[in-house]
């Protein structure tokens, strides 16, 4: 009896040890090869936005974006119509639904098509196409070791982890954001250590390569301590703004995505008029509406000079500005805008009530508005640690939580289920012989 139980404990200490040799392995290499693919992403479009910076300062800038998604539209919608949009919806479905499949081809489209829109000036991100990417690519991994079905999804979680750790600098968030943005109230437990291990991974070679270990240039302020008494209550309010916010951009996003659908022209001519229309609001408000967003958010931080009403119409012009880029079929993310969106509105709310530490409010909204729009409140509490301080996790904290309950009732990324009792219902649209 002894010596069974014996046998029973060394065979189960083999499986563990087994396991995590195994997951360590897989999970280290797709880091490896998602951190590359977000290197020659993020050179493409480095590349691609320095010759085209001069562009950008002559009148050129409000006709840029009608070229730049014609080109993305033209090129979505000739060789891989689900590189079109922002991405990480795309995977989404392919994970709940086609067992994590996405075409290798996908891949080079949705980076080319990408560096079109952003570089052109469409109002649009780096998250989106390089989650897409990285699931691509973990599901090329997973295919091309001859996986199980399960242990392929699994893997495209970690590609998901991967890219978004490595875009936004941010490891431990990336990890989390691969398990949490499947579901709107569940969390994929089972793949989140080897999604961390991932992001880590492509964080490290996407740090190293590009000599960039963090997103933001600027010197984080450092002088905001959090009061319990004070700002518990403070944050909460703020948290119900912000999940006001949310839902303006969700609809927005939508309701002109499902104008568009309606229209009856080619692909590429949606795009390129999403492009005219994200041009016109950049000459009704200003440029700085137009790329990623991420620049106009260090400057409201170090100039704090810009008045509310500024602010205000900055906020509504990205929301537009955005909206008609993605919108239309435009390829590039939804994080940077919604981090913009949300910057800019933590600005507003700062100067309307002459906070004394306008950061606090800048930080706290701008990842309140990605885990309300997104509901990924965990990820985007660690993001702004990651981003701005552990002592800004905790106003974080509230305005995620806070706001992503007042913006339950929609999602930026409607491929997510509720929650894993909701996916179990739902049956695979691709038998196991369809996929393999």
């Amino acid at each position: 009896m002894v010596g069974l139980k014996n046998k029973k404990l060394l065979e189960d200490i083999f499986t563990s040890v087994n396991y995590i040799i195994k997951w360590t392995l897989l999970s280290v290499l797709v880091g490896i090869v998602v951190g590359f693919a977000a290197v020659i992403f993020t050179g493409s479009l480095n590349w691609g936005i320095e010759l085209l910076s001069g562009v950008f300062e002559t009148r050129w800038v409000y006709i840029m974006p009608v070229i730049g998604l014609f080109a993305s539209g033209f090129l979505t919608s000739t060789f891989a119509p689900e590189a079109a949009g922002h991405g990480t919806d795309a995977i989404i479905e392919s994970y709940n639904q086609n067992w994590g499949k996405v075409d290798i081809v996908v891949v080079p489209v949705k980076l080319i098509a990408s560096v079109f829109t952003i570089a052109f000036g469409g109002s649009a991100g780096r998250e989106g196409p390089t989650v897409q990417m990285g699931g691509g690519l973990g599901y090329f991994v997973g295919k091309t070791l001859k996986l199980k079905l399960t242990d392929i999804q699994k893997i495209v979680v970690c590609g998901m982890a991967a890219s978004f750790g490595a875009i936004f600098t941010a490891p431990i968030a990336g990890g989390m954001f691969g398990a949490e943005v499947l579901y709107m109230d569940d969390t994929e437990y089972n793949s989140l250590f080897i999604g961390f291990i991932s992001s880590i991974t492509a964080y490290y070679i996407h740090a190293v390569i590009l000599n960039q270990a963090s997103l933001f240039t600027f010197p984080i302020p450092k002088e905001y301590v959090f009061n319990p008494q004070q700002d518990i209550l403070f944050f909460v309010a703020v948290g119900v703004f912000t999940g006001l916010i949310s839902l303006l951009f969700i609809k927005s996003l939508y309701g002109y995505e499902h104008l568009n659908e309606k229209i009856e022209l080619p692909d590429y001519y949606k795009t390129a008029i999403g492009g005219a229309l994200t041009g016109l609001t950049a000459v009704v408000i200003t440029p700085q509406v137009l790329g990623t967003g991420i620049s106009l958010i260090e400057e409201i931080t170090i100039n704090p000079t810009f008045g509310a009403g500024v602010l205000f119409l900055l906020m509504i012009g990205k929301i537009l500005a955005t909206t008609f880029t993605i919108g239309s079929g435009g390829s590039g993310g939804v994080v940077a805008p919604a981090l913009t969106i949300g910057a800019l509105g933590g600005a507003f709310l700062a100067n309307i009530l002459n906070y004394p530490h306008p950061f606090a409010l800048i930080s706290a909204v701008a990842v309140g508005v990605l885990g309300s729009a997104a509901h990924i409140p965990v990820t985007t509490t660690l993001l702004a640690a990651e981003l701005f301080g552990i002592e800004l996790i905790k106003p974080a904290t509230i305005v995620c939580f806070i706001g992503a309950w007042i913006a339950r009732s929609d999602t930026l990324y409607r491929e997510t289920h509720v929650s894993k009792t909701e996916k179990s219902k739902a049956a695979h649209s691709f038998t196991r012989d369809e996929i393999e």
